[in-house]
């Protein structure tokens, strides 16, 4: 799988500012409306709020995968935000959260939002990319690093 397939340059944010996760979700979200990847905000916001009050997105090792399904999308989309300074996002590990990597599935078809899902927790579980992520600079670097981090899994 190549997330870059998925997560244009374009859909990188890499100066979102810590906050609250209901903050921070928010001015993501209008980021991505800004930059017209998105329809309407309140509704994908209110989804993935809603999503998670079941349990938290918030992975590991400084990443949280925020998702959920929406008519607004035919094609999975991606998006990345770097939190520089970390967050509390309610992870797994209790850890500050620097990257969100949100995930936006069609309705129709939501076999393809869980390959995604399994694929990014298998990347962040066998090696260093959110920590590679962490000091990247530019977008470019984000997907190059992707790229690589994804060839050592196969």
């Amino acid at each position: 799988m190549n997330i870059c397939g998925y997560l244009d340059e374009s859909h990188i944010f890499l100066d979102i500012e810590p906050g609250e996760k209901k903050g921070v979700l928010k001015t993501f979200i209008s980021r991505m409306k800004e930059a017209s990847l998105i329809g309407d905000e309140k509704k994908i916001l209110g989804k993935l709020l809603e999503r998670e009050t079941l349990c938290s997105t918030g992975l590991e090792k400084g990443i949280a995968v925020p998702h959920t399904l929406t008519d607004q999308v035919e094609e999975p989309l991606l998006a990345l935000a770097l939190v520089k300074k970390g967050m509390q996002y309610g992870s797994v590990d209790q850890m500050p959260t620097y990257v969100l990597l949100l995930i936006l599935g069609n309705t129709k078809n939501p076999g393809i939002q869980l390959k995604i899902l399994a694929h990014i927790c298998r990347l962040v579980k066998e090696t260093d990319v959110v920590e590679r992520i962490r000091k990247a600079k530019t977008p470019s670097d984000i997907c190059r690093i992707l790229k690589e981090e994804e060839g050592k899994i196969g």
